[in-house]
């Protein structure tokens, strides 16, 4: 008899035990069709955030606007500072045979940049396929037109002067004007600009680069804007760092507010047709119906097509392919004729 109740307890302790499981069980199911999709994930599942506009790993996505700097070459302007932050450096002659930079921040702003220099119209074009706010200390005609017109958000010199820009004793005008990174939060702020972008990024392979039969080597690459050798460019690559250094007039360019050399993985080289329209040298160059170029990376560079996409010079290969960017910083260099470059 004892036996028999003994047994009867046991087994419903085990049905209730049973009960108590599959209770367990939905509630785990419940949790699953949480309607807000909350997802705890194993750091080893997070994706690697990289930086739109150079490519690099960062710690956390950004939305900061590009910030486009007219910045001055004048052999008189260097070393500028600021241009080892650059995620994106173009280089076009201005009047006679100097070039001129637009830089592109984006992934970080350093504190201070420059020599600012005056605008022209095709700077102002390039500084709008990144949806950048555009800063000048002076103009042309026709970039004053174009930001009168509120074509773009611009921050100039000619205006602030004094408060947003500031000038360095140590240097003599016109290659003395600075921007700093307080003086663009404030014009922002004053001129009610949007500081926020989601910014669109540029294709970049993140494996290593797989170099066929179309890539020839190469360890100096030399442009010839001018007679004057001072304005003339050489870049050189060294394989202990993987990164091309610039040199002008004999000097490696370095950044003068860190003293760093700049460090340089992309290079692209297109030409387009450039031509005089005035009596002051100011030029009309053709960036936006492509052409021939070089695409140069990692000791290595093939002949290319060069399209404007979207405002933003963009290489291609031969066959029609979009070249990816090897992550780094990217100088595309405008030339009136590849006759002007010697690669070695």
């Amino acid at each position: 008899m004892h036996k028999k109740i003994l047994s009867i307890i046991v087994i419903s302790m085990l049905l209730v035990g049973c009960q108590r499981g599959d209770k367990s069980v939905k509630t785990v199911k419940n949790e699953d069709k949480n309607p807000s999709n909350e997802h705890v994930i194993d750091k080893g599942e997070i994706d690697t955030i990289y930086a739109p506009l150079n490519g690099l790993p960062i710690s956390q996505a950004s939305e900061q606007r590009p910030v486009a700097v007219m910045v001055n070459n004048y052999h008189l302007a260097r070393p500028q500072s600021g241009l080892s932050n650059a995620d994106v450096v173009y280089e076009i002659l201005a009047e006679g045979d100097i070039t001129r930079f637009l830089a592109i921040f984006q992934s970080n702003i350093p504190d201070k940049i420059g020599p600012v220099r005056s605008a022209r119209d095709y700077y102002i074009d390039l500084a709008n396929g990144y949806h950048a706010l555009f800063i000048c200390h002076g103009n042309s005609p026709k970039a004053k037109q174009m930001m009168d017109s509120g074509m773009i958000d611009a921050l100039n010199g000619l205006i602030y002067d004094g408060t947003l820009f500031k000038r360095d004793k140590t240097r003599k005008a016109p290659h003395n004007s600075y921007i700093l990174k307080e003086g663009i939060e404030k014009g922002v702020t004053q001129r009610h600009y949007s500081y926020t972008e989601k910014v669109t990024p540029l294709d970049f392979t993140q494996t290593d680069l797989v170099f066929d039969s179309s890539w020839k080597n190469t360890s100096e690459v030399s442009i010839r804007y001018s007679h004057d050798a001072r304005n003339n460019v050489t870049y050189k690559y060294s394989n202990s760092t993987k990164q091309f250094q610039r040199i002008q007039n004999g000097i490696v360019a370095k950044d003068a507010l860190n003293g760093k050399e700049l460090q340089i993985k992309n290079i692209v080289i297109v030409e387009a047709s450039h031509k005089v329209i005035d009596k002051t040298g100011r030029r009309a160059i053709d960036i936006e119906h492509g052409g021939k170029g070089y695409y140069i990376v990692d000791g290595k560079y093939m002949d290319i097509q060069w399209k404007n996409v979207d405002g933003r010079v963009i290489p291609f290969r031969l066959d029609g392919t979009e070249i990816k960017l090897s992550p780094g910083q990217t100088w595309i260099n405008f030339v009136p004729a590849l006759k002007d470059v010697t690669i070695k």
